[in-house]
């Protein structure tokens, strides 16, 4: 299940910085992260902390509807993560 998390938060990340038209640094300096942090999220080998999360959200603009919606189509249950 973290899996469908990395790769639906990166692959969000990825196609909303296309949009605005930033690189990797740029969009990591718009976020309040390293561009080591930025380019780990957008490449699906971790999920940012809550902070992060919620910097990414705002700065980022990232419609959480449509970020949810990507992640319960790829197959996320919240029933299967129970207690993991």
């Amino acid at each position: 299940m973290m899996n469908i998390l990395k790769m639906c938060f990166g692959k969000t990340l990825y196609f909303r910085r296309i949009e605005l038209k930033l690189n990797q640094e740029k969009m990591a300096e718009k976020c309040c992260l390293s561009p080591h942090q930025y380019i780990d999220l957008e490449n699906g080998k971790r999920l940012p902390s809550f902070r992060s999360l919620v910097n990414i959200i705002i700065k980022g603009e990232i419609d959480l509807n449509l970020l949810i919606e990507k992640i319960i189509k790829a197959g996320y249950s919240p029933e299967d993560s129970v207690g993991k």
